[in-house]
């Protein structure tokens, strides 16, 4: 959680109250570079299409599979962040009687 808190700049010394939203926030920064990653993913697939020569293809197939690294990174940090803020809800159970809210889906 705290290699997160650092990408993400969320400080060390965030109160309880406000760590929910601030999880939620970080949830949609991956949420959005995974979008990103996604669609570069798809133009290097696109190029790969197009490619006639060796070294083109070479040059799109590195980019594609750097692109799968990334993604596959990113929705690594995503579940991680989703089992934290799982365990952020569990930890506020008790400290507003039982009320917990459930996270959307992908």
């Amino acid at each position: 959680m705290y290699e997160l808190s650092h990408k993400y700049g969320l400080p060390d010394n965030v109160s309880e109250q406000l760590l929910p939203d601030r999880l939620e926030e970080i949830k949609e920064a991956i949420r959005r570079e995974i979008r990103k990653e996604l669609k570069i993913k798809e133009g290097a697939e696109k190029l790969r299409e197009v490619a006639t020569d060796r070294r083109s293809l070479s040059d799109v197939a590195s980019i594609v599979k750097k692109s799968n690294n990334k993604l596959a990174e990113l929705k690594s940090e995503l579940h991680e962040l989703e089992s934290q803020i799982i365990l952020t809800q569990g930890n506020s159970v008790s400290n507003n009687g039982g009320h917990v809210t459930r996270p959307l889906p992908y």
